[in-house]
């Protein structure tokens, strides 16, 4: 059969393609064991007792644990656990969550503080500004439980009642007589699978499936006292010395559902006792965790309505097929929220937006796990999960209610993030999709990051620290404390002293910072309404490129209307909550940086080759201080340190003074940089930076006069002046707009811009 193609390319006949898949389906469903007998998922259970008795806290923390962990370098501040799970692309349009280390290892101490109980007891709150992650943290949370039970580790399973059609049971035996259907759904002696079960039975066989909505585990079907001895019998079998200590409280203690009860009892009366029969109408079925199709997992959001109810099952003409034994049993069908929930986790979005009254009932819920309905109580087995801002906190605090509320509540902060490196990649996944239709000049998204952060800090109070720190902590503005939040170098208004105390602060810093009801994080800009800025910046009429220029126009546009967002209200403090200041230091950083960049595409300063120049000078100067000899690259014979290789760049680098003293200093900072960094080599544009920049700025301010031309001439391109410049000085010009594109990633339109942008500021 020849192969069909679609756009001139050859793809697998549609009849093959379906026929793979639906053996692949079909092979998978039998490997996997989707559906097995009662007896059949007993063997199951015996071979891995503990991953198939969890509830719901157990589940959620394997399953946390099954993605990885790691400890993550944050900065001067110690390593954090990072979760693997959060860093997961949930969708195209929901990338995997950044920063937010201290609150997930919160939410998984308590996960764990649960599984030691042996019980969920209390409702999960996280609370922070809009736009923090909250419910992104539950998001990601959901589709990593969805992931992780299609996986062999994360398998579980709920059971159905299953009753025969009478042709199936009467026909398998030959049985005609009419009188001998006493439970009414045929004999239960056997069916066409040949297995002594009704699990594996056709539609066309089956009379009536009653499916359970609570999704409780098979392994409560069996009477607790036997559960116990099978569960402990298990462990025995795996070489575990196992004693009635080591059985969960779920397993002893865990009954079925008020309908499951009754129609068990009911078998069990109409067999005349005989369990095995009874059994025999168990589907055990494998299920798999779904957001979309509330399987396990629930959200709620803020309504007027309860979140759990009943309705009589045997009042539907959708189930009039019922066997005529369970006839006369008032059975109901459980539903709602909860419901949807029981085994999983339900979410309540902004919880406090609802009206108390409509979420009083968790008091009770959270503390006993059940709930009462028409039918009976429900037993529960869900974690809950509920998100709220600030405010509505804050006003639930002075609530009289709030007491009793306080002990059934965890509560988990999710601040805003206080790092631009994280922050800027919020703003990856969104910077891609522009960049599909236009790209984005370099430093735009770093410096809306940092405008974004700066507006988040909170001067710090000098009487939290040692009376020897105050004076340096005071000194600290906004802008050296984002720099040590970012594990960056401080300033060079500090001593490298002060700058290594500073370092080894941060730690402080932020524990400080979040001892304040108006902790650090909970006011300023919104990542939500940077994203949307970024989007806007975008939609700039005329722009070839999205730069940070057209960012400083939104941010502008932004804070035009100071009532519209808490963080523009503060008044200035230290230099802290001063957004105009703020946009000012980002412009002036972007001038700073694009200054350095247009330099560099100049073609003036060869970076390798005084990079090459300085590592020689310190082989010479750490030789020339330990009174040793130093190779000689030329000669390879051993030598005192040359006066003239560490003289050249001492002028450069415009030292003044005894050398000697100079040269110790430097080596001092090598022996310190390989305290912090044992491992590595030395990275002398990092520890050296401000020697480094000034070699770059007094080599550039020798050839100033060639500088300033070029950018002159730069400037009038796009006018007839721009031909006539003279042929050395436009190839000058050209080259170096080339080179503003390939080495940097800016457009012709946005470097000129970045000029003319430039002189305004006098730079």
């Amino acid at each position: 059969m020849p192969s069909q193609r679609t756009n001139g390319h050859a793809h697998p006949p549609a009849r093959e393609l379906f026929e793979s898949l639906t053996q692949g389906t079909k092979r998978e469903f039998e490997e996997k064991n989707y559906v097995l007998s009662f007896p059949d998922f007993l063997e199951v259970f015996g071979a891995n007792p503990r991953a198939l008795s969890r509830n719901a806290a157990e589940y959620m923390k394997d399953m946390i644990d099954h993605f990885g962990v790691e400890e993550v370098e944050t900065g001067y501040s110690p390593k954090k656990t990072h979760f693997k799970l959060f860093e997961r692309q949930r969708s195209r349009n929901r990338p995997g969550i950044v920063g937010q280390e201290d609150a997930h290892d919160q939410i998984y101490r308590i996960f764990q503080q649960f599984v030691r109980q042996g019980r969920v007891e209390k409702l999960i709150l996280l609370h922070g500004p809009n736009g923090s992650s909250k419910s992104s943290t539950a998001e990601a949370l959901a589709s990593a439980l969805e992931e992780y039970s299609r996986s062999d580790a994360g398998v579980v399973y709920r059971f159905n009642w299953v009753f025969p059609n009478d042709k199936v049971g009467f026909e398998g035996l030959g049985e005609t007589d009419a009188s001998k259907r006493t439970v009414g759904f045929g004999s239960a002696s056997s069916s066409k699978s040949g297995k002594g079960t009704f699990a594996h039975l056709s539609d066309d066989e089956t009379l009536c499936k009653i499916v359970s909505e609570l999704k409780e585990n098979p392994i409560f079907l069996l009477p607790p006292k036997e559960r116990v001895q099978f569960y402990l019998s298990a462990l025995a079998a795996q070489g575990v010395d196992a004693d009635a200590s080591m059985v969960p409280a779920h397993i002893e203690e865990g009954a079925l559902s008020a309908k499951n009860k009754k129609i068990f009892d009911a078998l069990l009366v109409a067999y005349k006792g005989d369990l095995e029969k009874v059994m025999r109408h168990v589907q055990v079925e494998r299920f798999f965790y779904s957001s979309r199709y509330r399987i396990g997992i629930a959200t709620v959001e803020p309504q007027m309505s309860i979140d759990a109810q009943d309705r009589q099952l045997t009042m539907d003409r959708n189930i009039q097929n019922i066997p005529p034994v369970l006839q006369n049993i008032r059975m109901f069908e459980p539903s709602g929220d909860l419901i949807d929930a029981n085994r999983g986790f339900i979410e309540f979005a902004d919880l406090l937006k609802r009206p108390l009254e409509a979420f009083k009932y968790l008091l009770t819920t959270v503390e006993k796990m059940n709930i009462n309905l028409a039918s009976g109580m429900a037993d529960l087995d869900l974690l809950m999960i509920a998100s709220t801002n600030e405010k509505h906190l804050d006003a639930f605090k002075a609530s009289p209610d709030w007491p009793s509320f306080k002990g059934r509540f965890e509560l988990v902060r999710v601040p805003y993030l206080l790092s631009s490196k994280h922050e800027m990649l919020i703003y990856r996944e969104d910077a891609r999709t522009i960049e599909r239709t236009k790209s984005i000049a370099p430093h735009t998204v770093e410096l809306l990051a940092k405008w974004a952060v700066l507006t988040r800090l909170r001067q710090p109070d000098p009487e939290f620290f040692e009376f020897s720190m105050r004076n340096l902590v005071a000194r600290l503005d906004p802008y050296e404390k984002l720099a040590l939040y970012d594990g960056e170098e401080p300033s060079e208004s500090f001593s490298d002293a002060e700058k290594n105390q500073l370092k080894k602060l941060v730690s402080e810093l932020r524990r400080e910072s979040q001892l304040s009801v108006a902790y650090e994080g909970r006011f300023g800009a919104s990542p939500r309404e940077m994203k949307m800025l970024l989007y806007f910046a975008a939609q700039s009429d005329g722009a070839d490129q999205v730069s940070a220029l057209s960012v400083f126009e939104e941010i502008e546009k932004l804070t035009r209307d100071r009532t519209v967002y808490d963080y523009l209200q503060f008044e200035p403090r230290g230099g802290y909550h001063d957004y105009r200041e703020f946009l000012k230091h980002v412009r002036n950083s972007y001038a700073a940086a694009f200054h350095r960049e247009f330099l560099r595409a100049l073609n003036l300063f060869n970076d390798e080759q005084y990079a090459r120049a300085f590592r020689r000078y310190l082989r010479h100067i750490v030789a020339y201080i330990k009174k040793e000899r130093v190779e000689n690259e030329h000669t390879s014979k051993l030598e005192d340190a040359n006066e003239t290789v560490m003289g050249e760049l001492e002028d450069l680098m415009g030292v003044t003074g005894e050398k000697k003293e100079h040269r110790e200093r430097m080596v001092a900072r090598i022996a310190a940089w390989r305290v912090d960094t044992p491992v590595g080599d030395l990275e002398i544009e990092r520890v050296f930076r401000v020697e480094f920049a000034t070699i770059e700025r007094r080599i550039y301010e020798s050839k100033n006069e060639h500088i300033q031309k070029v950018r002159e001439g730069m400037l009038m391109q796009g006018s007839p002046d721009y031909d006539k410049l003279p042929a050395e000085l436009r190839m000058s010009c050209e080259e170096t707009f080339g080179n503003l594109q390939t080495m940097f990633g800016y457009t012709r339109k946005t470097a000129w811009e970045s000029l003319v942008f430039l002189r305004t500021l006098a730079f």
